[in-house]
């Protein structure tokens, strides 16, 4: 079926793509229903925010520009004035425009976020107008140096004293131990909130809120409620077997983890408001802080996850039941006036778990700022999940936002035949440029405010999103486009505001365009070695891409040790994820990246001539292990990132892609605890080597 010129143009203004080219360059057109749904969808919301903006505008910081009106109005007014107001709500300037005028000229603003008002007769528009600095921030000291840092999935840790997930303390020891021999970051998986209701939904590009940190970590040992409550230390001393068998456990049992917490939680919670202690005193007034600071948004989020308890009995059995999606049916869509009665309703539960957010922000920062104290140049390496669970709090505290009968996807290709439903719901892009970004401002801010480095997951997103009707297949989506030049000015003004630099996950292909903007604006880009063969060897360390980060692996990768004995093969074969050909073909593939690696080795005397060994007959071991990270840390990349799985030798896969309840994923725990990786003088004298490498010119 043809699609008319009517319905092409009002795709076009929408946002929406009617073809696109496939992985293979055949243009594919995109049905008209799908365009149908489409642009019925990406309209603004009726009820949107009261700041409606009308227009967006980009323009760099201290340079001279001009705005072109009739971006804005199908016909100028006779008449028209404007003003501009700073973020502060300022009138900076204000003028009558000449008589016939079709650009708007301003001399050089600072980097931010301005209003423009244009006021005709009858007409007045309100225009977002973004100035951004010309790059994202970068610590002077990239410039000339090559450093590298630790990554590890935070839950993943064991130690002597966590209760069987990795915390905020663990985090803090790594740093500690790290800094010594030189690392500049510890990378960690998203903290996004999940389902505090659910603990087995453990996906952390999954979660219930990216604005709101993952409660589970918080040490809740180490807290001073905790070293004043003996009533608390007696519980405690109590359930120290059960929690000394959790530490033990292959992988993270949420459940029994998360009950254990919350109840010594809930404990402390009510010795903290009865307390006279002269320092516990002083937290709740730093707490009544945070809940004024934070208001409307923190109270709902508290609200969500006290309805989400109330509500949910475990994993549901579909994914569409998680969250508010599973909840009666008055509670999925509140009035002001009932948000408010069930606020008053359960005060006290909505109350504990702000003080839960509070408690976790505090640990948070404090390890940032022990970082800083220490000498560790970035810190914390964050990761910022492309969107949230459909049924998480983001969507039902603000369900405008959102496209929730639309999922984010992937269309067909080779490695997806039938293309892949992420069950992801989207921003509605109208909606965002209606709000003049505001709800992604925040969201940069809340990521960035305790990170020295944020990784941007599918960086392609703010660009464009492979979008899928509700109840349709992946292959009936088309792609949609967002405001990418305002969401990268965004980036880049927060960026520049916090200090953060910015790590693009750029894998896979990235349009010109995208790559041409993230390049001029120094986004660094994301190098993973799997995937860097080209033909039948792997790249000259000294053709690394320099403004990169480099790793061997990812969270969805088996570790170095895993990958080279194919245990991750070996898995999606005993699931049947992959059969017959397609596993042979993975096979082969594998054994072909496995001889590229060793070629390239002997190829850049990381390996001597005589040194023997094929793919075929050659296992992982210490000698190869250390030669790979050398090669790695010589690489030109100003960045890379030391999979601690790789450091003790381990063969694990954390996430296990095309699987669900198969495969544990994000449960999966480091062989060996923390207190002993650092005294272990094989990975002592890898660290070592590694920085040792870092540093050569």
């Amino acid at each position: 079926m043809m699609i008319s010129q009517q319905q092409k143009n009002l795709a076009e203004q929408a946002g929406i793509a009617v073809s696109h080219y496939s992985i293979d360059g055949e243009l594919i057109y995109a049905s008209p229903e799908t365009i149908n749904y489409f642009t019925a969808l990406l309209q603004p919301a009726k009820k949107s925010s009261q700041a409606k903006t009308d227009g967006v505008w980009v323009a760099t910081e201290n340079t001279d520009f001009e705005v072109d009106l009739t971006r804005f109005f199908s016909e100028l007014p006779v008449k028209l004035t404007y003003q501009l107001f700073d973020e502060h709500h300022f009138c900076v300037r204000q003028a009558e425009v000449a008589q016939g005028a079709t650009t708007l000229s301003f001399s050089a603003l600072t980097a931010g976020y301005y209003r423009l008002h244009l006021i005709g007769a009858e007409q007045s528009l309100r225009i977002c107008l973004l100035i951004s600095p010309s790059r994202v921030y970068q610590p002077p000291h990239l410039q000339t140096d090559k450093v590298w840092g630790i990554s590890v999935q935070l839950y993943s840790l064991r130690s002597e004293r966590n209760w069987g997930v990795g915390d905020f303390a663990d985090l803090r020891y790594l740093i500690e131990s790290a800094v010594k021999f030189g690392a500049d970051f510890v990378g960690i998986n998203p903290l996004h909130q999940l389902y505090t209701a659910v603990p087995d939904w453990a996906s952390p590009y999954s979660a219930a809120s990216r604005r709101w940190l993952n409660t589970l970590y918080i040490a809740v040992d180490i807290l001073p409620e905790f070293k004043f409550s003996r009533s608390v230390q007696h519980w405690y001393n109590e359930h120290s077997e059960e929690i000394s068998a959790l530490r033990q456990t292959e992988n993270v049992d949420y459940e029994k983890v998360s009950a254990l917490k919350i109840t010594a939680l809930e404990q402390l919670f009510a010795f903290s408001k009865r307390s006279k202690s002269k320092s516990v005193v002083a937290r709740r007034q730093q707490f009544s802080a945070f809940v004024k600071a934070y208001g409307k948004a923190l109270r709902n989020q508290a609200l969500f996850q006290v309805l989400d308890n109330l509500e949910q009995q475990g994993l549901p059995e579909d994914d569409n039941k998680i969250g508010w999606l599973g909840w009666r049916a008055e509670w999925r869509q509140l009035t002001t006036k009932r948000r408010h009665e069930l606020l008053t309703q359960y005060a006290e539960p909505v109350e504990f778990f702000m003080w839960l957010q509070w408690l976790a922000e505090t640990q948070l920062s404090e390890v940032q700022a022990f970082c800083r104290e220490k000498g560790m140049r970035l810190g914390i390496y964050g990761d910022l999940a492309v969107q949230s669970s459909r049924g998480s709090a983001d969507v039902w505290t603000d369900p405008n936002l959102y496209c929730v009968d639309a999922s984010i996807g992937a269309p067909p290709d080779p490695l997806g035949p039938v293309g892949q439903n992420w069950n992801l719901p989207p921003y509605n892009p109208s909606e965002l440029i209606a709000r003049g970004f505001e709800p992604f401002i925040e969201l940069l801010r809340a990521n960035m405010k305790h990170f020295g480095v944020l990784r941007i997951d599918h960086i392609m997103g703010l660009f464009r999103l492979w979008l899928i009707p509700k109840d349709k297949k992946a292959s009936d989506g088309c792609y949609v486009h967002y405001p990418f030049d305002a969401l990268m000015a965004i980036l880049v003004i927060e960026s520049q505001r916090n200090q953060c630099l910015i790590i693009g996950e750029d894998l896979g292909t990235i349009c010109d365009e995208v790559r041409s903007k993230l390049t001029t604006f120094f986004v660094f880009s994301y190098f993973v070695l799997y995937f860097a063969r080209q033909g039948k060897f792997f790249p000259h360390a000294e053709d690394f891409p320099r403004n990169a980060f480099a790793t061997i692996g990812t969270h969805d990768l088996a570790s170095l040790s895993a990958f080279w004995h194919c245990r991750d093969l070996e898995i999606f074969r005993d699931l049947q994820v992959l059969t017959g050909d397609n596993l042979q073909q993975k096979y082969d593939d594998r054994v072909e990246d496995k001889q590229a690696l060793l070629d390239t080795l002997h190829r850049d005397g990381y390996l001597p001539p005589d040194y023997e060994g094929d793919a075929l007959t050659m296992a992982m071991h210490d000698h190869l292990n250390e030669v790979i990270h050398r090669y790695l840390a010589e690489g030109e990349s100003r960045l890379i990132g030391v999979q601690l799985e790789n450091l003790i030798g381990q063969e694990v896969s954390f996430n296990l892609p095309g699987t669900s309840k198969e495969y544990p994923n994000w449960r999966r725990k480091l062989a060996v605890p923390l207190e002993q990786i650092f005294t272990d003088e094989r990975i002592r004298r890898l660290l070592s080597v590694i920085h040792r490498n870092r540093q050569s010119k």
